[in-house]
């Protein structure tokens, strides 16, 4: 006898692969979701955490703000201050200075061979002028203020002849640059 199969098995086997298919798709597909929702996840996570390092930043930034104001109204205030020491340092170099010139004239002047008449001070210019006996002695005068350590330059600036008490005497003025030497300046500093 024959037997006839009429059982479609054929159909039954591709359906049976084709639901093996769809549910190998199907795991697939939700494993791949999974990942998906576990990456998203993940993201969320750091983009919160990053948010919270943000905020938490632009706190400590805010605190430091404040120092760094305090710190640049004290370098404002520094400047301030290193300015009025400068202008003091200055006041006490030039105060010191004229007493310096004076005592420089007094202890060269020749007493018996020629006086001074008037001295003035501008600024870092001094101007002398005085009686001599002869030109001579306004020369040697003149060299020996220029060996003084403050007064850097000397200029005859005129001389004539005059008549004082009877006798024929050399009338001159002289131009003198003053400033204070290097020494002085470095020891005024400390």
């Amino acid at each position: 006898m024959v037997y006839i199969n009429l059982l479609p098995i054929k159909e039954i086997k591709k359906r049976a692969q084709a639901q093996q298919q769809l549910m190998t798709f199907a795991i697939a597909l939700v494993g791949l979701l999974a990942v998906i929702a576990m990456v998203g996840f993940y993201q969320i996570n750091t983009v919160s955490q990053l948010q919270d390092d943000l905020v938490r930043l632009n706190k400590e930034k805010h605190q430091y703000t404040n120092i760094l104001n305090q710190i640049k109204k004290f370098e404002q205030d520094k400047i301030l201050i290193e300015k009025k020491i400068a202008v003091i340092k200055e006041l006490r170099k030039s105060s010191a200075l004229t007493v310096h010139v004076l005592d420089e004239v007094a202890n060269l002047t020749p007493t018996k061979r020629l006086w001074i008449k008037s001295l003035s001070q501008s600024g870092n210019s001094l101007r002398l002028t005085g009686m001599a006996l002869d030109n001579r002695t306004i020369a040697q005068y003149m060299e020996d203020l220029k060996t003084s350590p403050y007064i850097s330059e000397v200029n005859l600036a005129k001389s004539s002849l005059s008549q004082f008490a009877g006798r024929n005497l050399k009338s001159f003025s002289l131009s003198c640059t003053i400033s204070v030497p290097e020494s002085d300046s470095e020891t005024n500093k400390k």
